[in-house]
């Protein structure tokens, strides 16, 4: 592949102490960029390095200045492994990739292009041991995406779109009540009778608390959280070491630009709908909710959400988001979507090219079956 020129320089990062030393230039530069996602900040990415520093075979933090040794970009990588059949994989993925919805190049979306080119340039012409180059969660607009594959296209390096996601958000814009009346009327009315509903059952009170949480409020959460289908399914929390780990941290943090958030929804004092957000300087970000089964009729999940959204107008935030895959009863909310990708890009090495081969050409002539199925979903593990 030909070199890319431009003013931008790059370097990695490979230690966490070398890591630990961008906090200062990384949220300087996050005051630059509007609109970033709770997972773009120093905090989010020392959270998740330190709680899974365990998988991490190598750290891999591309940062990226102008000509006036300025700050412009980070891209966290790292190096993990995976297996295809009985071969392995070196795989080289966002941090936390795979704990979050949606991820960005850290800089101005001037530089987005600019970056991704310098990206693909080092694993191209530079680095060599890798096997798959995976930008997970990548959220970019839609000529964004159409460049990204020209590119690679017109080098000949194989790679795959593996989802296309949407997720919803709220552009906050006026006031709570404003917003509120712009919600159909079917909506409104369901909104009012289940908030009496509950309130006939006995008092009503909403809690916002900032971190640092204390242990028995995060401890509440997690209780919630099982109590309820996640935990009959093995997807809450407590079910799940790592990312409990990353929330543990993330409920400590309280900075300019990240803090997390609980929210709480209590009858006569009994919690019965909870959740955990993430506050950015113009942003709400949803990232955990639970709910008390035996409330289900009366939406007491729903009436939360409302709640923040609230909440946020009232900080004179700009944006409010959803932070998961689009589902039906998000629509009475809102009708904005982020739009978030999963590129797979391979290097021309044996192992790669199978994994490509089998997600490429057989997946599609292959009919669903429960052999096919089993077969596909474990051509890869990582």
């Amino acid at each position: 592949m030909a070199k890319f020129s431009g003013n931008i320089r790059g370097n990695v990062v490979t230690t966490i102490e070398d890591f630990y030393r961008l906090e200062g230039e990384w949220n300087h530069l996050l005051r630059h960029i509007p609109g970033y996602l709770p997972t773009m900040t120093f905090q989010w990415q020392r959270a998740w390095l330190e709680v899974n520093q365990d998988q991490i075979l190598k750290l891999h933090i591309f940062v990226f200045k102008d000509h006036n040794d300025r700050l412009i970009g980070v891209l966290p990588f790292v190096r993990t492994q995976a297996r295809i059949l009985m071969k392995k994989l070196n795989v080289y993925t966002f941090s936390g990739a795979r704990d979050q919805i949606q991820t960005l190049i850290v800089c101005n979306q001037e530089h987005q292009i600019p970056i991704l080119l310098k990206l693909l340039a080092h694993f191209y012409d530079t680095h060599r041991d890798w096997d798959l180059l995976t930008l997970r969660r990548l959220s970019a607009s839609r000529a964004d995406d159409i460049y990204l594959e020209r590119i690679l296209k017109k080098y000949r390096w194989p790679f795959s779109v593996e989802s296309h996601l949407r997720v919803p958000y709220i552009r906050l814009q006026g006031d709570f009540s404003t917003y509120l009346k712009g919600r159909n009327r079917h909506f409104r009315h369901e909104i009012k009778r289940k908030t009496n509903r509950l309130r006939k059952m006995g008092e009503l009170s909403y809690q916002a608390i900032e971190a640092p949480l204390s242990a028995e409020d995060f401890q509440q959460f997690l209780e919630l959280e099982d109590a309820g289908w996640k935990g009959r399914n093995k997807s809450s929390l407590k079910h799940r070491p790592h990312l409990h780990g990353l929330f543990k941290k993330l409920s400590l943090v309280n900075t300019p630009q990240l803090k997390l958030i609980q929210f709480k929804l209590l009858l006569d004092g009994q919690l019965i709908s909870a959740s955990l957000c993430l506050q950015t300087m113009d942003g709400l970000h949803v990232m955990k909710i639970a709910y008390d089964e035996r409330f289900k009729k009366q939406s007491s999940g729903l009436l939360l959400r409302l709640y923040e959204i609230e909440y946020a107008f009232e900080q004179g935030l700009k944006l409010y988001d959803f932070s998961g895959k689009e589902q039906r009863w998000m629509r009475a909310f809102t009708s904005r979507r982020h739009h978030v990708m999963d590129y797979i890009i391979y290097r021309k090495t044996f192992v790669a090219l199978i994994r490509y081969l089998g997600f490429t050409r057989f997946r599609p002539i292959i009919k669903l079956s429960p052999f096919s199925e089993h077969f596909l979903k474990h051509l890869i593990k990582d």
